[in-house]
């Protein structure tokens, strides 16, 4: 009996745990490296019964975007510095259903290392505005409902240093190399024979010396 209800009570914890994910605006890779030109997919899902009809992304300082791909159905009018340096873009015209995405692609540069924000709105066809423009979500927290105009986190894409996951062993450094690798096992192997060989000449002499005949 008791161990018919905790069974029951572990299946009603994992239909808690299993509630259906909020979808929030997601802009992948979440890290890149400092220096090196990316695309950036602005994933858009749409989280009400109203469809979604403008998306409007401000692209993080810390990313020079030079390039945006026109998205099927959609135009994008590209909002500029006033030295001429994009600095956002408004996606217009088409429409994202109920329980549908819609991904929009950028080309960028990260320029510095760091977290890079990128500030989203989401118009709804009813007028409503969602600003995903709150402070981006730790790595592992759930994510949390925030209402239809109340801000919900930014996404965020964490800019590393080109090579900081450690440089390769210098010489000399106590690491080897594979070619001493391969020279010590050539080296082991060559005393292994040398030992083999004096053991069977041990193995193989006469007990006694033959008497001299003189």
């Amino acid at each position: 009996m008791r161990t018919g209800v905790l069974v029951l009570g572990v299946i009603a914890l994992m239909a808690v745990g299993a509630g259906p994910a909020v979808g929030h605006v997601d802009v992948l890779p979440s890290e890149v490296a400092a220096g090196s030109a990316e695309k950036f997919t602005i994933r858009v899902p749409s989280e009400r019964a109203e469809d979604t009809v403008a998306v409007r992304v401000s692209f993080p300082t810390q990313i020079s975007v030079y390039s945006v791909n026109p998205a099927a159905g959609w135009t994008a009018r590209i909002l500029y510095r006033p030295d001429r340096r994009m600095r956002g873009v408004i996606f217009r015209g088409g429409r994202i259903g109920e329980d549908q995405f819609q991904e929009f692609e950028v080309l960028g540069t990260p320029q510095e290392a760091g977290s890079a924000v990128w500030k989203t709105t989401q118009t709804y066809s009813d007028g409503v505005v969602k600003p995903w423009t709150g402070p981006p979500e730790a790595l592992g927290d759930a994510a949390q409902e925030t209402g239809p105009e109340a801000p919900g986190p930014a996404s965020a894409t964490e800019i590393r240093v080109a090579g900081s996951e450690g440089p390769p062993a210098a010489e000399g450094d106590g690491s080897g190399s594979s070619d001493d690798y391969w020279l010590g096992l050539v080296a082991i192997g060559v005393s292994i024979l040398a030992v083999v060989g004096v053991g069977l000449l041990w193995a193989t002499r006469p007990a006694r010396l033959p008497e001299d005949d003189g």
